[in-house]
């Protein structure tokens, strides 16, 4: 599979302390998620015929790929972000996140539009920080994702 990745950006090297104080920006439809830079691994490109379908969870989970012996689950951010849902195109974007970043989405893979590049605290707008959204940007923070994500939806007669 490794063959059918693509690096779009190293792995982030270099002091946590200037880390810390660095974003990553990326698109989704109309917005920019921005992440902070702690939490990213790597962003790659993933071909569509490497992400196995998860049918029978919640459609924020879009299925799971290989990462060099790692699953990793991949989240569509279209739908997490409710912007215009969309099927996946034959390649996606892909920000790996880091195991010690956020636990709660420790070595997940976001599914995004395009990366943008980096960004610092002071370049971004201060009520991103205290709201968490403004009309075109977005903070990634784990409350986002619903809990109950990882937990298998069941089919039922009543389905």
């Amino acid at each position: 599979m490794s063959a059918n990745i693509t690096n779009l950006m190293p792995p982030i090297v270099g002091a946590t302390a200037d880390l810390e104080q660095r974003f990553i920006l990326t698109q989704v439809e109309r917005l920019t998620l921005v992440l902070p830079a702690t939490w990213v691994t790597e962003i790659i490109r993933i071909d569509r015929s490497q992400i196995l379908d998860l049918p029978f969870y919640d459609p924020l989970l879009v299925g799971i790929a290989d990462r060099n012996g790692r699953i990793v689950p991949l989240i569509a951010t279209d739908r997490l972000l409710e912007v215009a849902a969309r099927s996946l195109p034959e390649r996606v974007v892909v920000v790996l996140l880091e195991d010690r970043g956020d636990r709660e989405l420790a070595n997940v893979g976001l599914i995004v539009d395009r990366a943008i590049g980096g960004s610092t605290r002071q370049e971004l707008p201060p009520e991103l920080f205290t709201a968490n959204r403004t009309e075109s940007m977005v903070m990634m923070r784990s409350a986002l994702v619903p809990t109950n994500l990882w937990q298998p939806k069941y089919w039922s007669i009543d389905n």
